[in-house]
């Protein structure tokens, strides 16, 4: 569960990967949550297809990116994915190369663009961004913070920490079925 208490926003529901297809991922994020490292961050407004969440600290816009590396939990370790987990809309992956510490969730089908050969601007063109979970409910929610981030994108302020990106206040594990 992920959101805003202090400006509204709501929150969503996330349900991760099956072990089975994603042990990995799916370990790496809920030890990112376990430590907290997501609390105060923010949803920034980079590209037309995703919401990405980045270790940058709200509202200062500080990079919290050493706190993931400080933790040993700033990537993973090889570059998972399962063709039965692909990149659907309101799925959530993590970006680069190795993936981590920033993950998105996707606003369109991402399954061409973020699966097998979809980025030939890494060397290893044919790996995929691993795929670890899915938005449940609050769908309404992720609409909003997608219409709100293009909107900042077509006043210019795409990839650009301004104080108006969306806060992420607290990412919290409820239950593990």
């Amino acid at each position: 569960e992920t959101g805003s208490k202090s400006d509204g926003e709501g929150t969503f529901d996330v349900e991760l990967a099956p072990l089975s297809s994603m042990p990995h991922s799916v370990h790496l994020f809920l030890q990112m949550v376990a430590h907290n490292l997501w609390d105060d961050t923010i949803f920034l407004h980079t590209a037309h297809h995703v919401l990405q969440a980045a270790p940058l600290a709200y509202p200062s816009g500080e990079s919290r990116r050493s706190r993931f590396d400080d933790s040993g939990l700033s990537h993973l370790s090889f570059q998972e994915y399962s063709k039965d987990y692909p990149h659907e809309k309101y799925t959530l992956g993590f970006g680069g190369r190795p993936a981590g510490p920033d993950f998105y969730i996707s606003t369109q089908d991402n399954s061409e663009y973020h699966g097998p050969g979809g980025q030939d601007h890494h060397d290893l063109h044919e790996e995929a961004d691993p795929c670890f979970g899915k938005v449940v409910e609050g769908f309404d929610v992720v609409d909003q913070l997608h219409k709100r981030s293009m909107e900042m994108m077509k006043m210019g302020k795409e990839g650009w920490f301004g104080g108006d990106d969306v806060p992420i206040t607290t990412i919290r594990r409820v239950d593990i079925l």
